[in-house]
């Protein structure tokens, strides 16, 4: 027999969900966790759950579109040969080979 075990009308035993001691149901206390825990267990929620975090607002206030970029075609001596993949548009000669070309170059 525990201390626990007697007569009480309208209450029963029950067992504290930290340290499994006997206790009436009316002596537990429901604590944050939604467990059933004696007085002497029974841990307060800690204050910081309840802290708020200030939104990071990453975005600008505004943007404006990116220029369109400019590409110059530059002809050096293997963009103005005849030769597939060498060869640069606007810059070739048809049946042209520089006297400067390298293929290993450029």
């Amino acid at each position: 027999m525990g201390k626990a075990d007697y007569l009480a009308l309208g209450d029963w035993n029950a067992r504290c969900s930290m340290c499994g001691a006997k206790f009436k149901a009316s002596q537990l206390v429901r604590n944050w966790q939604g467990m059933y825990r004696c007085k002497k267990c029974n841990e307060p929620r800690h204050p910081q759950d309840y802290v708020k975090a200030v939104p990071d607002i990453q975005t600008p206030p505004w943007t404006q579109p990116l220029d369109t970029p400019t590409y110059i075609a530059v002809c050096g001596p293997n963009g103005r040969t005849a030769i597939s993949d060498y060869a640069v548009a606007n810059c070739a000669i048809c049946d042209f080979t520089d006297p400067a070309f390298d293929p290993d170059g450029e």
